[in-house]
């Protein structure tokens, strides 16, 4: 008897977790608070490259290859500068997180 409860008990646990009985989650994620352009010439020693860096502007949402990418912009060179990711697979539907220039937030869709 005790061994059929436990069986049944198991089997519940796994239908839950297999039928996306999973938690939710949710997870902010940062951009770097500065971006560095390194500048390099093949010239003789007497032309000086300037590096240049940036804090951090705005992010975005956008698609970059049509798939949906975390942008952090700077500006270096006169121009804008993007650095971006992929969201995580765990969590990824994304967010500028309200408030904040530099941190989305990030969630696996689910609703506990």
């Amino acid at each position: 008897m005790a061994h059929t409860r436990i069986a049944v008990l198991a089997g519940l646990a796994f239908v839950a977790l297999s039928t996306g009985g999973a938690l939710a989650e949710t997870r902010d994620i940062a951009c770097p608070r500065e971006a560095r352009g390194v500048v390099s010439h093949n010239g003789d020693a007497d032309w000086t490259a300037t590096n240049q860096s940036s804090p951090i502007l705005s992010i975005s949402m956008e698609r970059i290859g049509g798939q949906p990418a975390l942008v952090c912009h700077y500006r270096m060179f006169g121009g804008d500068y993007w650095i971006w990711r992929r969201p995580p697979i765990a969590v990824q539907i994304c967010a500028p997180l309200p408030g904040s220039n530099w941190i989305f937030s990030c969630n696996n869709g689910r609703s506990d």
